[in-house]
């Protein structure tokens, strides 16, 4: 019974963690496209492009707390 719980709380964690990885990567992306200049870049773009870099920011922020949840409860499980 508690293997199968650490099994399933490590597979959260990873799960938290690519999550978040990806998350970032995605913002990475759209910060990218605020940052770098262009001709066609109009102040409506730039305000949507930083508000979906935030928001992702902070989902990804999100994700990597609960993946920090997860291994600290997969710590106490092991004590």
């Amino acid at each position: 019974m508690k293997n199968a719980k650490m099994r399933t709380i490590k597979q959260k964690m990873n799960d938290f963690k690519r999550f978040g990885f990806t998350l970032l990567a995605l913002s990475v992306f759209m910060y990218l496209g605020v940052i770098i200049p262009t001709e066609t870049v109009t102040p409506s773009k730039t305000i949507t492009l930083m508000t979906g870099t935030v928001v992702l920011l902070g989902l990804s922020l999100i994700f990597f707390t609960k993946a920090i949840k997860y291994k600290k409860d997969m710590q106490s499980i092991d004590e």
